[in-house]
């Protein structure tokens, strides 16, 4: 069985393609190919990305899903599934990203679906969903897969995944081995590059855009992650940067926790920069000791090519499809997703 992830990034994309075989009368899998493509790149060339996917002729494919939908197959979507999961109009500019890259991988008929985001599963108290859209989009309930992936005993499994990124930041509590709550991108902490949660005074008051409001924007300069992180007192307005990012992390993952819960788990761009002083910001808050573990962590500080999201897809359409992870993905209950991300909603 051949099954493929594919996560949609502010920066990048990345693709994980996993193999399950048999060896020795044992089911085994391996990811057999991964790579990452500039997001720019795919905007300008989607038909490279969609011809690399048909080449291995995968069994079940996971695609972005964005704010998500209950499971449902690629052929099956319409106009307004497709609202759903971007929050774009065809006609906005911004669409051109998951939007019209499902839409061309629906003409090619492959086997794939769509997935929920955090909002749309059961395991999350109804309460936590009211007046909010974003607990956690798509992607992150890839990677809180793959975290479980790594599991000898998921079931057993009580942490909080962080996952850092280029634009965004957002944070996901799993107990048991279920995600239970979560905090998406734009209600999360500032990330590198957009504002998340604003005051509602300054949007009222003056033009605000999507991606702005983070490190850059204090910085006033279009700087590299690693450019900030290893020489950031160099830079004007640098402590103030750095104190708002990492002060906006600490507070977003102690929200989540509880006496537990003592495993974080880190992932995303920006992860390997902050993992210490996560470490060090939460031990001084709570006054108890955390385990704090980067799963996407390269010892050789290479860039990585791949990403936890991409390879938690692969894992899911395995599992989708009756494989080796069909217990994990049941166990999170991921089929039974149901609702919509405008349900709980009252104002």
């Amino acid at each position: 069985m051949l099954t493929i992830g594919i996560d949609a990034g502010t920066s990048k994309w990345a693709v994980s393609v996993l193999e399950e075989y048999r060896e020795k009368g044992k089911t085994k899998t391996e990811f057999k190919f991964e790579t990452t493509i500039l997001t720019k790149e795919v905007k300008k060339d989607m038909g490279a990305l969609l011809n690399l996917i048909q080449d291995f002729n995968p069994d079940c494919i996971v695609f972005p899903s964005g704010y998500g939908l209950p499971l449902k197959k690629i052929s099956e979507l319409d106009d307004n599934d497709l609202f759903k999961i971007s929050l774009k109009k065809e006609s906005e500019k911004e669409s051109l990203g998951i939007r019209k890259f499902l839409s061309e991988a629906k003409k090619r008929k492959f086997n794939g679906y769509v997935i929920p985001s955090v909002k749309q599963l059961p395991t999350v108290e109804n309460f936590k969903k009211i007046n909010v859209i974003d607990l956690g989009t798509s992607d992150k309930l890839c990677s809180v897969i793959y975290a479980l992936s790594l599991s000898k005993n998921f079931k057993t499994e009580n942490f909080i995944l962080a996952e850092i990124g280029y634009g965004f930041n957002a944070f996901i509590k799993s107990y048991g081995g279920k995600i239970c709550d979560g905090i998406g991108g734009t209600i999360a902490s500032s990330g590198f590059l957009a504002h998340g949660k604003t005051d509602k005074e300054i949007i009222n008051n003056r033009k605000v855009e999507k991606f702005s409001g983070g490190v850059l924007s204090i910085l006033k300069k279009k700087i590299s992650p690693q450019e900030f992180f290893k020489n950031y007192k160099n830079f004007k307005n640098r402590e103030l940067a750095h104190l708002y990012f990492m002060d906006g992390l600490i507070k977003d993952i102690s929200a989540l926790s509880d006496p537990k819960i003592s495993k974080i788990y880190l992932c995303g761009k920006i992860s390997a920069f902050v993992e210490g002083e996560i470490k060090e910001g939460l031990e001084r808050k709570s006054g108890r000791i955390f385990e704090v573990e980067n799963i996407e962590k390269n010892e050789s500080n290479a860039c990585i090519h791949w990403s936890s999201a991409g390879r938690g897809g692969a894992i899911l359409a395995n599992g989708i499809c009756g494989g080796k992870f069909k217990n994990l993905t049941d166990w999170m209950e991921i089929k039974d997703a149901r609702g919509d991300i405008f349900d709980y909603i009252f104002m």
